[in-house]
Order: C-alpha cells, then structure tokens, then sequence
C-alpha cells in the first residue's frame, strides 16, 4: 500500500509504501480499536458530567436542608420566647393570687377574731383539707390553655371573695361602733344604786326633790370607766356637782359623771369605751364618795338603771 503526503509548506510530494502486514495493522486500528476508544472516551466524558451534575445536585439538597434548619430553629426560639412569655404571665399571676390570699385569710382571721369563732375551726395559717378517689381512667395532664383558665378563675373567686370579706368586715364594724356608741356598762368595778332616779327626800335638806341620776357609792378614788365611746364636751368643776365630766357619744346619747376627786381626761379629748375617765370622789353636794351618774338621749334626761343592771347582768354572766 503506497500513501503520498503533499506537505503545504513545501509542496512537495512524499511517498510511503506500507507491506501488507501494517495495511492490515492500520485497518484493524482503524475499525476496531478507533470505535472502541472513542466509545470508552465518550462513556467517560458522559460519566465525568454525570458525576458533576449529581454533585451539584447534592449542594443544592445539603443547602436546601440547612434552609430548613435555620427555619426549624427559628420556629425552636419563638416557640422557646412564647413559653417563657406564658410563664412570666403565669408567675406575676401567681404572686398577685398569692398576695389576695395573704390579705383575705388576714381578713377573715380579723372577722373570725371580731365574731369569737374557734380559731382551731376557722385556722386561715393552715390549708383546708381535701380528698378525693384517684380516677385513673378519667385523670390527664392540663395543658397551658386549660391551667390558664383555672388560674383565671381562682383569681376571680380570691378578688370576690376579698371584696365580700371587706362588706362584712365594714358591717361588723359599724356594728361594733355603733354598740361602742351605745352607753350602757358598769361604770365603777364595785358598787351598787344607793339613790334611784325619781322623786326622792334631799339628803340636806330633807325636801322631796326630783333626782335627775342614779348614785352608785364605791372607794375612794376608784377608777370610772367611760359607757361608751365618744368625744369629752366637759371636764372640770360645775356648782352643785363638783368635779364632773360630759361625754358626746353620738347618736343623741350623752352621759355625765359628778363628784368625782380627780379628772382623767380633757375637753376636747376623744375616747373608747371603757376607757379610764376619772375617780371617785366626794367633791361639790356630797354626803360621802360616789359616782353621780346622768343619761340624756336627744338632750333629755332618762332613767338609767335599766342599761346599767343589764348590762352588769350579762358581763356577769
């Protein structure tokens, strides 16, 4: 086999001359080994790319995941913030339910106290006891929302409650007051009536007079406690009575203390009942040491045995 190669630079022509033995190695190249290489360099190229392409594909997978993480997290944090919010809320909610019930067994133990309940009955520093079977087929966990509302609730019922506890605590007060405001009592520790209100013989002079009091003797200089509550409008020496003390006690009532050997309190002076006011004495138109005792209601004088006898009765009692 003869192959001319014509070279362009120089032009010219150049022959070869093959034996039978290469013309025979050259075709076989040519049409067997040729089409094999270029199939294994083109399976190889296609192989490469494909790699490349799923490569690429898994970066994109790999970024698209960590896309999710991040929101996953996001989703974690507000979740993490809402719980914590919620449980702020519940706390300042507890401690203001804690605090209400601070003040209302502080309430009711007054109430208990001002009623003269029996403090192993109505114990407020200790939790009322409760009981119950145990429901296992209907017992689950409360959720946030459920506890929420029953934490709404209990709060509620504490604010009622407080508020009906003050009611009654103003009721019983103003009851309290108005039996402070009420004179009756015993005045003086000892003693008893020696002269009664009404008509009776004037011990100077022996003439029927009226009595405007009641004469209770006792000790010289034993205490006289006040009937009730009230505000002084007198205290010191008046003809007749000697030392005397005046008392405003609201309501109309009025009371007034003679002969008495000294003055406790001052005009002006504001004071509880039972308080120390004075003591005995035997000052201004007086036989000997007693208390001379006078009730008025609306300015008008009235008999006061009945509220002294019976109030002695029961504190007796």
């Amino acid at each position: 086999m003869q192959i001319i190669f014509i070279p362009k630079k120089t032009g010219r022509v150049c022959r070869s001359c093959l034996s039978s033995r290469a013309t025979w190695m050259l075709g076989f190249f040519l049409f067997m080994i040729l089409p094999i290489a270029t199939g294994g360099m083109t399976w190889y190229l296609l192989d490469h790319f494909s790699d490349s392409g799923n490569n690429q594909s898994a970066e994109e997978k790999i970024f698209v995941q960590k896309q999710r993480l991040a929101a996953l997290e996001k989703n974690v944090v507000e979740i993490q913030r809402q719980s914590e919010a919620s449980l702020d809320a519940l706390s300042l909610q507890l401690g203001r339910m804690q605090a209400e019930s601070m003040r209302s067994n502080a309430l009711g133990q007054r109430l208990a106290d001002m009623a003269g309940l029996d403090k192993n009955e109505f114990d407020y520093n200790e939790e009322p006891a409760v009981g119950g079977p145990h429901e296992l087929a209907s017992s689950k966990h409360q959720n946030l929302t459920d506890l929420q509302i029953s934490i709404d609730m209990v709060s509620e019922n504490i604010s009622q409650e407080r508020m009906e506890l003050g009611l009654l605590e103003n009721v019983m007060l103003d009851k309290d007051l108005k039996q402070s405001l009420d004179p009756k009592g015993w005045p003086v520790k000892r003693g008893y009536i020696s002269s009664a209100y009404g008509y009776r013989s004037d011990p100077f002079t022996g003439k029927k007079v009226f009595h405007k009091g009641v004469d209770i003797p006792s000790a010289m200089g034993s205490p006289i406690h006040a009937l009730a509550a009230g505000m002084v409008t007198y205290s010191g020496n008046r003809n007749g009575f000697g030392n005397m003390v005046e008392i405003d006690h609201g309501n109309g009532y009025s009371t007034r203390y003679a002969h008495i050997s000294k003055l406790v309190v001052a005009t002006g002076d504001r004071i509880d009942q039972d308080q120390v006011i004075a003591e005995i004495g035997s000052t201004g138109r007086s036989t000997g040491p007693h208390l001379h005792l006078e009730m008025f209601k609306d300015g008008r004088r009235f008999n006061p045995r009945k509220r002294l006898y019976s109030a002695r009765k029961a504190k007796e009692n």
